[in-house]
């Protein structure tokens, strides 16, 4: 299973990519689907893994996560 997490720029989801990597949480940056983007061209973290302990790693770090989706994309 693998989820979205929607984050409001690339730089946030690069930077979230990052801390969930050296982390050990599989993990990449995808363009967000139209039908998961609330503001035109966004960026997201694809999570393979643990997606309670991603959520809590990013927020610990101070990213806000806009949205979390199942995606089987």
């Amino acid at each position: 299973m693998r989820t979205l997490f929607t984050m409001r720029s690339m730089t946030y989801a690069q930077k979230g990519q990052k801390i969930l990597e050296r982390n050990w949480i599989s993990s990449g940056v995808v363009r967000t689907p139209e039908q998961y983007a609330s503001r035109g061209c966004s960026y997201g973290i694809l999570v393979r893994g643990d997606v309670d302990k991603a959520a809590e790693l990013l927020a610990a770090a101070g990213i806000e996560v806009l949205g979390k989706y199942p995606y089987n994309g």
